[in-house]
């Protein structure tokens, strides 16, 4: 049965339309309600009364792109969202119901309803976690112009929120966790899941069993640096940047999950501001053993700065322009009676030649240790040196949550720095040094600064 509910300038015709709708004549029924939205294209009424004759005709997919329509003007209108239920049960393909779900999510993002849309947004997902990858809603820009609280919101959207899969339904979104069990799955790459790692702490505070599924190459740092919480190893990124996902049979060991969360998402409700961000990084426990091993065999150089170098990402075909090209180190390497330590995965010969014969430095390469797969060993090498000057990879984040003071420099502007939320530095690690610049000169005088910095810090030692 139709409803009336509006009183406008078209509600003789909408009236008159039902007449002739009880009357079985749909044709001039269907012509009144045309010419209401003619004049009023966001005419509830007519939009509701249009659906629910589609709806009886058995116009599923006319029904769903016009109550979609009646939504936009009225996200929560009680009749409109029963019509909606209606229509998700008539549709038979789970993938339709997702889309209509999915679509209703996104008016509501719009209107500015981003917990209800997210809801609603999670509730597609459990029936095609394909939809993931569908929205397009620009977390970054927000989080990089300082926009914190409504760009963590965004950045529920991120693509690898599919990986929610069996989880979707234990979403942690802030509930209490005493007495509870909470899964926390890191997310993306290395350099991602250590700068998250300093939300982990206060997740652990909350929660009764804490279980933290990282890259494998960061289950031994972790378990130091967590001894609360449990740590697994569930993913692993091979050297040509593929991922390989383990299945959760593991957890048949561990107590029941009553909540999962991204370990992207901890940032929401624990840094939901530049003020809730700590004065001081959460620290990752190098091994004191190899700490001691590292530092006696670096003291073998001789007096002087020990100064770890990486100057681009390992994999080769993944180059990026922010990279600084070799040549703007110079002024780094004229540093006196420093010791210059490559940190470099995938140094090539041709660049070591380079850094000699242009800049008059011999690197230290240690071919003893993988820079790659064996990341403990890394944090501890990092741990034992002066300083590590390095350029925008995951090196940078590895180094500063061991304590080491860095330098990150790349080509680049502060505000396109999502991760620095608006800032000039990393609140995640503000000790680290952040140098962007957009030209070669600037780079150039960059690295001169620099190299004035650790200079008068070496003098002040």
């Amino acid at each position: 049965m139709l409803v009336y509910r509006s009183t406008t300038k078209n509600n003789k015709l909408i009236k008159l339309a039902q007449v002739h709708y009880d009357a079985g004549r749909l044709k001039e029924a269907l012509s009144l309600f045309r010419q209401v939205l003619d004049d009023e294209p966001k005419h509830l009424n007519a939009l509701v009364s249009l659906t629910e004759m589609s709806l009886e005709l058995g116009q599923v997919d006319g029904a769903a792109s016009l109550i979609l329509r009646a939504l936009a003007s009225e996200p929560f209108d009680k009749s409109c969202l029963l019509i909606l239920d209606k229509i998700i049960d008539a549709l038979e393909e789970k993938g339709t119901q997702a889309q209509l779900i999915f679509e209703y999510s996104q008016i509501l993002k719009e209107n500015g309803y981003w917990d209800e849309a997210l809801y609603k947004h999670r509730q597609a997902l459990r029936l095609d976690p394909a939809l993931a990858d569908t929205d397009n809603f620009d977390s970054i820009s927000l989080l990089a112009r300082g926009d914190i609280e409504k760009g963590w919101l965004a950045f529920e959207w991120r693509s690898t929120i599919g990986s929610l899969g069996k989880f979707t339904d234990k979403v942690w979104n802030g509930e209490n966790l005493s007495g509870q069990t909470i899964l926390v799955m890191g997310e993306q790459g290395v350099g991602d899941q250590i700068m998250f790692s300093t939300c982990l702490q206060d997740i652990i505070e909350i929660a009764k069993h804490v279980i933290i599924g990282v890259d494998d190459r960061l289950v031994t740092l972790f378990q130091r640096s967590f001894p609360k919480a449990v740590v697994e190893g569930v993913a692993r990124y091979t050297a040509d940047g593929k991922i390989f996902v383990q299945d959760f049979n593991w957890l048949q060991k561990h107590p029941q999950i009553d909540f999962f969360v991204l370990q992207g998402s901890l940032g929401r409700f624990f840094r939901p501001s530049v003020e809730s961000f700590p004065s001081q990084s959460q620290r990752l426990l190098g091994a004191p053993e190899r700490l001691k091993n590292w530092k006696q065999k670096l003291a073998q150089l001789g007096p002087g700065k020990k100064i770890g170098i990486s100057w681009r990402s390992h994999l080769l075909e993944r180059q990026s322009r922010c990279y600084p090209e070799l040549s703007l180190w110079q002024p780094l390497f004229n540093i006196k009676s420093a010791h210059f330590i490559c940190l470099q995965a995938g140094v090539t010969s041709e660049e070591v030649q380079i850094m000699k014969k242009s800049f008059g430095v011999d690197i230290f390469i240690l071919n003893e240790i993988d820079l790659v797969e064996d990341l403990d060993e890394l944090a501890a090498l990092c741990g034992s040196l002066d300083c590590v000057v390095t350029t925008r990879v995951s090196l940078q984040w590895l180094a500063a949550a061991v304590g080491t003071p860095v330098w990150s420099i790349a080509r680049g502007q502060y505000e396109d720095e999502w991760c620095m939320l608006g800032l000039e530095h990393y609140p995640w690690f503000p000790e680290m040094n952040v140098c962007l610049a957009k030209t070669d000169d600037l780079l150039r005088s960059s690295f001169h600064r620099v190299a004035r910095e650790i200079a008068l810090q070496a003098e002040e030692a």
